[in-house]
């Protein structure tokens, strides 16, 4: 039995499941004191929020979008908390005159003014008159893209259709999603008996009958049944005898044996 006890002297004992208060070096770890004032280890001595370059020209155009309107630097730098001598005023500056596709902030260099630059630079309903007047095609203008930085569009949209100005796609809930250019001109009104006689005319309500009625008069219905041939997959067609070619050496005839009559 000594080979049990051998054994068994050389396991390894499992550890703990709970946390000792013995150190690794033996001397026995102090419990922290019930109440006491945590120790409060040396921090980064910029802990604000709001205060990064790039974070406040993020503010600066939410703010130009806002307002919808020119305002100078030091309004905009009022509005930011920059004070004078701050080394990011002409980080800012630069940013805001940055010729860039990215930049959304124009710059008036005549007054030094700064505005929010939307996607469409369209504020009005003359703009966009204009605007849809010039363009080379009929496309029509997106309402998300023309509300970047012409907050009333809506309510413009709306005066400007029920003058005939323009033409609007509206979604089911009645909301203005895209715009054209239209002429009113070009709107004319219609005779009252021509709108008697169309009204006139009956449709059947079941679309069986109107088939039947098309086809009656002899016209074809385009809501008709797909013809299904069930007549099994086409026929292949026999291949044509093969004629001979242009002949070319009748010069040569006098001399040159027939063979045409041994042709199958």
């Amino acid at each position: 039995m000594s080979f049990l006890k051998a054994s068994s002297a050389s396991r390894v004992n499992a550890p703990s499941p709970t946390p000792s208060n013995t150190s690794a070096s033996g001397a026995k770890r102090k419990r922290p004191v019930e109440g006491a004032t945590p120790v409060v280890y040396s921090q980064p001595a910029d802990q604000g929020t709001g205060e990064h370059v790039y974070t406040r020209l993020t503010y600066t155009i939410d703010h130009l979008r806002e307002q919808q309107k020119w305002q100078t630097f030091d309004e905009i730098m009022g509005f930011l908390g920059v004070r004078p001598g701050d080394p990011q005023r002409e980080q800012l500056r630069t940013l805001f005159r940055a010729d860039s596709v990215g930049n959304r902030i124009s710059w008036n260099a005549a007054n030094d003014t700064y505005r929010y630059k939307p996607k469409l630079d369209i504020r009005n309903p003359a703009q966009l008159k204009g605007y849809l007047q010039n363009q080379k095609s009929a496309q029509g203008l997106s309402i998300k893209d023309l509300k970047d930085g012409w907050a009333t569009v809506a309510d413009d949209i709306k005066a400007m259709e029920d003058k005939k100005d323009v033409l609007v796609k509206r979604t089911k809930d009645g909301v203005a999603k895209t715009v054209w250019d239209n002429d009113p001109t070009l709107v004319h009104a219609m005779d009252p008996d021509f709108i008697n006689e169309w009204h006139k005319i009956a449709i059947p309500a079941n679309p069986d009958d109107l088939r039947a009625t098309l086809q009656n008069v002899g016209l074809h219905a385009a809501s008709g049944p797909k013809a299904i041939n069930n007549g099994g997959g086409k026929q292949k067609k026999k291949r044509a005898p093969r004629r001979g070619g242009k002949q070319t050496n009748t010069h040569m005839a006098h001399i040159l044996k027939d063979f045409s009559g041994m042709r199958k």
